[in-house]
């Protein structure tokens, strides 16, 4: 467990972080895939000084953040778990169950297969990817004494995304609501649901004062320094992607064309353990919104 601020940790691999926010008593933010949850099991069972995690907070509720939930409730069976209304209402849809069990599949056998997990944990228990507490924008998380998390909304990636403040440690955890880095220097921008919506939340985040930002995947800023240089380089990349979908549109390039071209751009690193077809679909929703803007 790495020690980022009095009473805020991660544990993770890299490619998925999960925060532990707390002394005695704490939240766990982020729920990742079963493999992702398998590796914090293993990290977190390792640990002599462990708090009691009193809530699991959802981020929101794309695949890769809701799937590692039934190994996190067998791990803290005294915990709530809380998400945004709409995240709770799109995980209770069951035409949505066999795309959750086939995608976190996916990156189990991925993870086993380059050697990120020694074998497979057992299969998803879909009915299990839920949460009991709805969280909005203006509640707070009352863990311990002296510690209130703040929930912020956050919309732009997904309708459904949660951003959370921890004023005590300038702390501000946003899941995807900024893109990720991927390992060539690139940020890759997520702006799924509405490119405004996107830049209008970064905007919102950077309001606060901070010292951590708290991303999904991959590393974390920490300081003054890199905090403002991520908030900044997520503006511009949204901005770079913006321009580039709308160039080749304007040139009558085939939508088809662009996606290859955006995938094949941004879908590195811890991406690519993710099912192809997935992600082109979430890519060429970036083509959509720029074109609905035309």
């Amino acid at each position: 467990m790495t020690q980022l601020a009095d009473r805020v940790m991660v544990l993770g691999n890299g490619n998925f972080n999960y925060f532990i926010v707390g002394r005695e008593e704490a939240v766990l933010i982020e729920c990742g895939t079963s493999a992702g949850a398998d590796i914090f099991a293993r990290q977190w069972q390792a640990e002599k000084n462990r708090p009691r995690i009193k809530y699991i907070l959802v981020m929101h509720s794309h695949f890769d953040h809701v799937c590692g939930l039934p190994r996190l409730k067998d791990l803290f069976p005294q915990a709530q778990t809380a998400a945004s209304p709409a995240a709770r209402k799109i995980l209770a849809r069951d035409k949505l169950k066999p795309v959750l069990i086939q995608a976190d599949a996916y990156v189990t056998d991925a993870y086993v297969r380059n050697g990120l997990l020694p074998d497979a944990p057992g299969g998803l228990d879909i009915d299990r990817v839920q949460a009991e507490l709805a969280v909005a924008e203006g509640d707070s998380l009352i863990v311990d004494e002296g510690l209130q998390l703040d929930i912020i909304e956050a919309p732009g990636h997904s309708p459904c995304s949660l951003a959370a403040y921890f004023p005590s440690a300038k702390a501000m955890f946003i899941s995807d609501a900024a893109g990720y880095q991927i390992p060539d220097g690139l940020r890759s921008p997520v702006f799924f649901q509405d490119y405004d919506l996107y830049r209008e939340t970064i905007r919102r985040l950077q309001q606060y004062p901070t010292e951590i930002v708290g991303v999904g995947h991959g590393e974390i800023p920490v300081g003054h320094d890199q905090v403002s240089q991520f908030y900044n380089r997520s503006m511009e990349a949204a901005a770079e992607a913006f321009d580039l979908i709308k160039d080749r549109l304007d040139r009558g390039q085939s939508e088809q064309s662009i996606v290859t071209e955006l995938y094949d751009r941004y879908i590195k690193g811890a991406m690519s353990y993710y099912p192809p077809d997935l992600m082109m679909g979430s890519v060429s929703m970036l083509v959509k919104n720029v074109k609905n803007r035309m």
